[in-house]
């Protein structure tokens, strides 16, 4: 390492150990704080030699295994943010680890998809859920998951596969029940992103439980306002839960659904671990490391 090197701000990435370089996606938000005179290398999470200590700031990007281990994921993340900056904060990546976030949000006044949550060791009967709520397709999915981990779609003759998996799920965690929004299959999912809580872009996606569609798997989209103002009034929300403000986020993701109405409701908060579809908008990555270094 040069003197000049040696001068200049680290920033580390974390990564985790089965994939522990830097995403093509997150490479772009690096070349961005590097042109701007910052040091960014890759770490994983879950690598005990890593020395967090030493960067200016962390920036959790794919630690796409946290779900795996996730008393260990906040415990590590509780001792990052003891010693240097920590993007997201602590309290918020807490929160947000588990889906239950979706009911506090609801419970402030948000349209989110309807969700019903089942505890670890609990019994619910997911034919009685669908009929009672007037669901046909239903997906079953863990409180604590990414990269659509464990995630599946049940057809209304296959209630009894959706049971067996919810019931296998709740053996060892806590699990959730939601219906399959049909227009989801249509419009795919509306991916709204904010660096410090100020809008930078949009993304539409392809929801991984539609077969068969001619829709990319993701593609750069307009925000309408009815969208962003939704995606606003929940990062507004997230702030009074978690006492953690938006502008304070350096990335945040809201993923919305349409609805026939115009309106959208709230299928994931992304305050972890999103990725930031750089690559649909490169200039993206310049106004995420501006938001960086204004910390």
């Amino acid at each position: 390492m040069t003197t000049n090197d040696a001068a200049r701000p680290l920033v580390l990435f974390a990564t985790y150990s089965v994939q522990p370089e830097l995403t093509e996606d997150d490479q772009l938000f690096a070349r961005a704080l590097e042109r701007r005179g910052v040091t960014v290398c890759a770490a994983a999470w879950d690598d005990p030699a890593a020395a967090w200590n030493l960067a200016a700031a962390v920036v959790i990007r794919s630690t796409w295994n946290y779900h795996h281990h996730h008393e260990a994921f906040l415990a590590w993340v509780d001792r990052v943010a003891a010693t240097t900056t920590l993007h997201n904060d602590a309290r918020i990546v807490r929160w947000n680890s588990h889906k239950r976030y979706l009911a506090d949000i609801a419970r402030r006044g948000i349209p989110v998809i309807d969700t019903i949550f089942a505890e670890a060791g609990e019994r619910v009967d997911v034919s009685d859920v669908a009929r009672a709520h007037g669901w046909s397709d239903i997906v079953v999915k863990p409180a604590v998951s990414a990269s659509a981990h464990e995630t599946r779609r049940f057809a209304p003759d296959e209630r009894s596969e959706a049971q067996a998996h919810l019931d296998r799920l709740v053996a060892t965690r806590d699990a959730m029940v939601q219906p399959h929004l049909a227009t989801l299959a249509e419009h795919g999912e509306l991916s709204v992103l904010f660096a410090r809580g100020r809008f930078t872009h949009a993304v539409r996606r392809r929801s991984a439980l539609v077969d068969g569609h001619p829709m990319p798997k993701s593609a750069p989209a307009e925000a309408p306002t009815a969208a962003r103002r939704c995606a606003e009034r929940v990062l507004e929300a997230a702030a009074a839960l978690s006492g953690v403000k938006p502008n304070d986020l350096l990335y945040s993701r809201v993923d919305l659904a349409p609805t026939t109405t115009g309106d959208y409701l709230l299928l994931e908060l992304e305050l972890i671990e999103p990725s930031l579809f750089l690559l649909h908008a490169p200039n993206a990555a310049e106004q995420f490391a501006e938001a960086l270094l204004s910390s």
